[in-house]
C-alpha cells in the first residue's frame, strides 16, 4: 500500500515508512542530483556567453545577427508545421 507524501507522523502512524533511513538517503540523492544539475546549466550558460563574448569581438554584431536568424528560422519552422497539419 501506497502512503501519503505529505502526512503527518503523529497523526497516522504508517507514514514513519516515509522517514525511514532509505527514504532519507533517497531524497539526499536526490538533492545532489539536482544541484549537480543546476551547477551544469549554469556552466553552460557561461560557456555560451563566453562564445557569444568572443565571437562579437571577432565580428561585431554577430550576436543579434544569430538571434535574428533564429528568429526568422523558428517562424518558418512554426509556418511549415502549421502548413503540415492542415
Amino acid at each position: 500500500m501506497m502512503t501519503p507524501l505529505n502526512c503527518d507522523i503523529s497523526i497516522d502512524p504508517s507514514c514513519q515508512e516515509i522517514h525511514s533511513p532509505v527514504t532519507l538517503e533517497i531524497d539526499e540523492k536526490i538533492a545532489e542530483l539536482q544541484q549537480s544539475q543546476e551547477f551544469i546549466y549554469q556552466t553552460i550558460n557561461l560557456e555560451v556567453w563566453a562564445l557569444v563574448e568572443t565571437m562579437d569581438r571577432f565580428m561585431p554584431g554577430f550576436w543579434s545577427r544569430f538571434l535574428e536568424n533564429r528568429r526568422k528560422s523558428l517562424k518558418q519552422f512554426i509556418k511549415q508545421k502549421r502548413g503540415n497539419r492542415e
